[in-house]
């Protein structure tokens, strides 16, 4: 167990030196994923844990879950911020990976690399084959002191960060922070309880 932790990890550190571009950081982080989660045969719950090892060194998790918040970060205490990051990751991880498990053997597609608003950023775009249509997935890509992060996942036009964050703002004008975050935490048990 403790060596197949330690090939997993060493692969999520790995796939970040192996990429020379965007497209290659996110194509190989799939095909990771791909191989080493989806196709193998442990259980649920395995699954689980070594998908987060890839989610948690990919994604910016700070940044999205700063733009998830937006004004309503500027007003949270430090505190309350620590508080709702764990929340929030620890149910985006169990999430994904729930979408990640509809996957029955579909390819995926990098077409190219368009610029995006921000500073060292660009999109990453990809399609899912998925017949008889093909799924859009455009990966938002930060390059900061030449380390690639994944700031947001748009799929059919839509963006995991902007669902958020509308979905967060409704729920905070009638609530405070820390209920959303005890909310959130409601969810991911919700996850796993669908593993067991």
């Amino acid at each position: 167990m403790k060596k197949l932790f330690l090939s997993i990890l060493f692969l999520c550190i790995s796939f970040q030196a192996l990429a020379e571009t965007p497209t290659e950081f996110v194509q190989t982080l799939s095909d990771q994923i791909i191989t080493n989660v989806l196709k193998t045969t442990d259980s649920q719950e395995e699954k689980t844990k070594r998908f987060e090892n890839y989610f948690l060194t990919a994604l910016d998790v700070q940044t999205i879950g700063k733009n998830v918040l937006g004004r309503h970060w500027k007003a949270a205490t430090e505190e309350e911020r620590k508080d709702f990051l764990d929340a929030f990751t620890d149910m985006a991880v169990k999430s994904w990976a729930d979408r990640f498990n509809m996957y029955t053997g579909q390819e995926i597609s990098f077409t190219n690399e368009t610029p995006a608003q921000g500073k060292n950023q660009v999109f990453v775009n990809s399609f899912i084959q998925d017949d008889p249509n093909p799924i859009s997935v455009i990966w938002r890509v930060s390059n900061k002191n030449g380390e690639y992060k994944i700031v947001d996942i748009v799929v059919e036009g839509v963006s995991m960060t902007l669902s958020y964050r509308n979905e967060y703002d409704s729920f905070l004008r009638d609530k405070k922070l820390p209920e959303l975050s005890e909310q959130l935490r409601k969810q991911a048990e919700q996850f796993v309880s669908k593993e067991k």
